[in-house]
């Protein structure tokens, strides 16, 4: 499987705190049935700032450990106006130097005009994937938000810990419905620290296989990742 989304970088974000945690959440990966995680720290404006060349450097290093699963450089870029420049300047990254971008909304209220925003990443020829839309009040309460975004031509990720209760009723009941309308494309841990994210795993697997068919969880969880690193369309 692919960990599509990770905080697994060392004091970058509200991720790991230090190589250490950072090399114990990969092998936990690994122990659950990952062979590939994607990095995908979070870029806030005035928030989180670390750039491109840090983020690789690190990741490197942490390459280093004995027996890991791959690794890749990607960001979680929460929406701003001017996110086309802290892509283009390399401070925020796509994911694995593709035109794929993962971002998130905020979770409990709303982003005026971001559609707007999508429409000119999209016109620059970016591709984009929502983070965890089922944990976001917006599309808790109006599912079809999610419509307008699919139409519009944004992707998907969900948490695998939304199946589990991990961030509430409401994201579990919405990424339920997700799962069963076919609207996810990945799935990611979103991982920040050691045996917090990656044990839940085979029980949201076992909750997602009572819902999809052996096929699409095969889809979400490893090979339209794998088209993604690849730089593929999906």
């Amino acid at each position: 499987m692919i960990d599509f989304h990770s905080h697994i970088l060392p004091g970058v974000d509200d991720g790991s705190r230090t190589e250490d945690e950072s090399r114990q959440m990969i092998m936990e990966a690994k122990q659950f049935g990952f062979d590939k995680i994607i990095s995908t720290s979070h870029y806030a404006v005035d928030c989180y700032e670390v750039p491109e060349y840090k983020r690789k450097t690190l990741l490197e290093e942490l390459k280093h450990t004995s027996d890991a699963p791959e690794l890749y450089l990607g960001s979680e870029i929460f929406i701003t106006f001017n996110i086309l420049n802290l892509l283009e300047e390399y401070k925020a990254s796509t994911i694995n130097g593709t035109r794929y971008v993962l971002f998130e909304l905020p979770l409990r209220r709303h982003f005026p005009n971001y559609k707007d925003i999508i429409n000119n990443l999209i016109n620059n020829d970016y591709k984009l994937i929502l983070a965890h839309p089922e944990r976001y009040l917006e599309v808790q309460e109006n599912f079809e938000i999610l419509h307008e975004l699919s139409n519009m031509g944004v992707l998907f990720q969900a948490n695998y810990g939304s199946f589990v209760g991990h961030y509430g009723f409401k994201a579990k009941s919405t990424v339920k419905k997700m799962l069963s309308k076919e609207l996810i494309s990945f799935m990611g841990s979103d991982v920040h620290r050691p045996g917090h994210s990656y044990p839940l795993i085979p029980k949201a697997l076992k909750k997602m296989s009572k819902i999809a068919s052996v096929e699409y969880i095969e889809r979400i969880t490893n090979s339209n990742a794998e088209k993604i690193l690849n730089g593929e369309e999906l």
